[in-house]
């Protein structure tokens, strides 16, 4: 191991300053970048597009790469999640059930790295790193998304940390949306094309990844239980349970009257508890619309519930907004309550 790559051993974990969101704040981000979808290579007609709060189902073009990866040792690339890490989400169990990609791939003199990742049988979280000579800024942005074979659409949502002069982090979660049944194993893909803020601080390359994603086991559990307030319907289909976390599949449905006022509505937990009085912090999947937002198929993730636990209490709650965070307001619902089996 070079000296260069020691470094990473000995950062301050510490020092890597959180940073807190408005409700505002929050919202605009599940419409505008939480909620990206793919779109077709030639050009789309945008009037047959659906209106989608959270994110738009587009046809996605499926490509296979032959490519030359490296499935290198790298020792100082070891759990980048700690870096991430918070006792209240997945990523406490994050290192134990993720897979080990081992890759590596270098351009125009900057190297990425992909640790591992891990599949819960709804979305997909993956580790990476970079190494470059260029200042990047403290939170640089990715020009191209992961991209998951046979998807009809994906949301996806992370973020990429500086931690030395040269060195960076990043942790995404992907949620791919197929028009049947989620597989078993996917294939994913990943082409950044460039890292950075600005041209002034950015770097470009071909950077090419390809490996496939086998689920964890899950346990799911039919619910099937609904309330209905503000002119929103939320219904809790299931919950799908494994080590790593518990996956809330539901169900929003808003009066058209609704609508006519609030031309974007759209439903989260952010208020989930058990009988053992354990809070537990929601992680949005986004959701799918086929009928210009009336209906949305929607799912959160948790990290695992408290096997002593007996019951968990769902509060929804509902944002309603003439689009991108103009006139939102917040309502909160009755909450529901799911005894555990």
């Amino acid at each position: 191991m070079t000296n260069n790559f020691k470094d990473w051993l000995s950062m301050d974990v510490e020092n890597i300053e959180p940073m807190n969101l408005s409700d505002s704040k929050k919202f605009e981000m599940k419409q505008n970048i939480l909620a990206r979808s793919h779109k077709k290579k030639n050009h789309m007609n945008l009037r047959h597009l659906t209106v989608a709060a959270i994110i738009v189902v587009s046809a996605v073009t499926a490509t296979s790469f032959t490519f030359p990866t490296f499935a290198a040792q790298i020792p100082f690339m070891q759990n980048i999640v700690g870096y991430f890490d918070n006792e209240d989400t997945i990523y406490e169990n994050y290192s134990v059930f993720a897979t080990e990609i081992g890759q590596t791939q270098t351009s125009n003199g900057t190297s990425v790295m992909i640790e591992n990742a891990v599949f819960d049988g709804t979305s997909l979280t993956v580790s990476y790193a970079i190494e470059t000579d260029v200042d990047l800024g403290p939170s640089p942005r990715m020009s191209d998304p992961f991209d998951v074979k046979g998807a009809s659409g994906i949301g996806s949502h992370g973020t990429i940390q500086k931690i030395s002069d040269t060195k960076y982090v990043g942790v995404e979660k992907i949620t791919p949306h197929f028009e049947k049944n989620i597989p078993d194993e996917l294939e994913v893909s990943w082409q950044p094309k460039s890292f950075g803020h600005s041209t002034t601080n950015e770097v470009t390359g071909d950077w090419e990844f390809n490996f496939t994603l086998s689920k964890l086991d899950n346990d799911i559990q039919l619910v099937n239980q609904s309330i209905t307030n503000h002119g929103v319907t939320v219904l809790v289909e299931s919950l799908e349970k494994n080590d790593l976390s518990t996956v809330i599949n539901y169900e929003s449905v808003v009066k058209e009257e609704i609508l006519k006022q609030w031309p974007f509505v759209s439903v989260q937990f952010e208020t989930i508890q058990d009988d053992l009085g354990n809070t537990y912090i929601v992680d949005s999947n986004g959701g799918t619309s086929h009928d210009k937002g009336v209906t949305f198929k929607l799912s959160d993730t948790i990290k695992s519930i408290d096997p002593k636990a007996k019951s968990l209490t769902l509060t929804p709650i509902a944002y309603f907004s003439l689009g991108s965070g103009i006139g939102m307001e917040k309502k909160e619902m009755d909450s529901i309550t799911i005894e555990l089996k």
